[in-house]
C-alpha cells in the first residue's frame, strides 16, 4: 500500500488536522497523571511501599494500563514529523519556540516555586536553581520525557533522508531488531552486561538500534504501511494490548513482595521494555480507528489537545496536593482517578488561561 492511499485514510478535519492525534493527546496526558496520581501511593522515587492489599492492586491494575502514556506522545509526534518537511533550520526553530522555552520555564518554576508555600526553603530553592541546568530536580522528575524528546528531535534530521529511501523490508528488520532491545531490561537482571557492555563501553551491539528512536521508526512505519480495517485492528491490537498489559500487573505484583527498589518494582513497565512497547504500539493502532466527525466534540478534543503540552508540564505543581486531599476521602482506586481528573481539569484551566495572553507560548507552548 502506498502512502498516498493510506494517508488519505486518516480522518482528518477541514484544516487537514489529523483529527484521532487530538484524541490521543487528550487521552495520552489523561493516562500520564493517572500514573502518577497511582505512583503516590506506593513510590518514593528510589523507595516503596504498600499501605495495604488494596492500595497494591489498586495500583497494580490501574497503573499497569496505562504504560503507554508517555510512548503515545513520543509516536504522535514522530508520527507528524518524519520524515521532516523543512530543511532542518525551520524545524529546530519552530521546536525550541514551541518546546525549549516553556520547558526552561518551568525547570525554572519547580525550583524555586514551592519554596512560597514551604514545601521547601529558599536556601533549598537556590541550590535547585544551581542544579536545574545539568539535570532536573527530584520535584520536576516527569520533565525527564522532554530531555528525551529532545535528543530525539536532534537526531530527526538524520533518520529522515534514511526513511525516505529505505525499504519496507529493511524498516521492518530495523524494528524486529529494535523489539528484541526491549528484552535487554530483563536480560541484564539476569545476566549483568550483555554484548560487549562493560564499565569502559556503556554502547555495547545493540546500543544504536536500542531506546526511544525505535518508536521514531515505528511511527513512520504505521503511517507509512499499516492502514488496517478496524476489524483488523481489533483482532490484532486488542489481544497484543491485553497481553501486554497482563505481563505488566504480573510482574509488578509478584515483584512488590520480592524486591526493595521502584527500579526493581517497575522493572517490566519502563517503557521501552517489551510489554509497554506491545500495549504502546496496540493503544496507538486503536485510537488510530477513532473516527468521530462531530464539529462540537472534536473542537472540545481539539482545545484540550492544544494546551497538553503545557498541562503536562505544570500538572505535577498540583497533583500531590489533590492526590492528599482525594486519598483521604475516597477508596484507594476513587482516589487515584479522582485526583488524575481534577488535576487534569485544573491543569486545562490554569494553560487555557496562561495560553489567552500575549506571552502565553512561552509558558505553555
Amino acid at each position: 500500500m502506498n502512502q498516498t492511499k493510506t494517508q488519505q485514510s486518516v480522518p482528518v478535519a477541514a484544516s487537514n488536522r489529523i483529527v484521532f492525534l487530538d484524541w490521543l493527546r487528550v487521552i495520552a496526558c489523561l493516562m500520564v497523571m493517572i500514573v502518577h496520581a497511582s505512583e503516590c501511593i506506593y513510590s518514593n522515587d528510589y523507595s516503596f511501599s504498600f499501605p495495604t492489599e488494596t492500595d497494591r492492586w489498586s495500583t497494580c491494575l490501574i497503573n499497569g494500563f496505562v504504560r503507554p502514556a508517555v510512548p503515545l506522545f513520543l509516536i504522535a509526534s514522530a508520527y507528524l514529523l518524519v520524515p521532516l518537511r523543512t530543511d532542518t533550520q525551520t524545524f529546530f526553530k519552530k521546536r525550541f519556540l514551541r518546546v525549549c522555552i516553556p520547558f526552561i520555564v518551568w525547570l525554572l518554576l519547580y525550583a524555586f516555586l514551592p519554596a512560597l508555600w514551604g514545601e521547601f526553603s529558599f536556601a533549598e530553592a537556590k541550590q535547585n536553581l544551581a542544579q536545574v541546568f545539568i539535570n532536573f530536580i527530584p520535584r520536576e522528575s516527569h520533565l525527564w520525557f522532554i530531555y528525551m524528546l529532545l535528543g530525539i528531535y536532534l537526531i530527526m534530521p538524520v533518520l529522515s533522508p534514511w526513511l525516505e529511501r529505505v525499504s519496507r523490508k529493511e524498516e521492518k528488520w530495523f524494528l524486529v531488531i529494535w523489539l528484541f532491545t526491549t528484552l535487554f531490561w530483563h536480560a541484564h537482571e539476569r545476566f549483568g552486561n550483555i554484548f560487549g557492555e562493560c564499565w569502559w563501553n556503556p554502547y555495547p551491539v545493540f546500543y544504536y538500534v536500542s531506546g526511544y528512536v525505535g518508536y521514531v521508526v515505528m511511527a513512520h512505519y504505521i503511517r507509512k504501511y499499516l492502514d488496517w480495517s478496524l476489524r483488523k485492528t481489533l483482532y490484532i491490537a486488542g489481544p497484543c494490548f491485553l497481553i501486554g498489559y497482563l505481563f505488566c500487573i504480573y510482574s509488578f505484583y509478584t515483584r512488590s513482595f520480592n524486591v526493595e527498589t521502584v527500579r526493581e518494582l517497575e522493572l517490566s513497565w519502563q517503557t521501552t521494555s517489551i510489554a509497554p512497547v506491545i500495549m504502546s504500539f496496540s493503544a496507538f493502532m486503536l485510537i488510530k480507528k477513532i473516527n468521530i466527525t462531530h464539529a462540537g466534540i472534536n473542537k472540545v478534543i481539539r482545545n484540550i489537545s492544544d494546551m497538553s503540552y503545557g498541562m503536562y508540564l505544570m500538572h505535577m505543581m498540583m497533583l500531590p496536593f489533590i492526590f492528599k486531599l482525594c486519598y483521604s476521602l475516597f477508596f484507594p482506586p476513587v482516589a487515584i482517578l479522582a485526583t488524575a481528573l481534577l488535576t487534569y481539569l485544573a491543569s486545562f484551566i490554569i494553560t487555557r488561561i496562561i495560553s489567552c495572553f500575549k506571552f502565553g507560548k512561552y509558558i505553555v507552548g
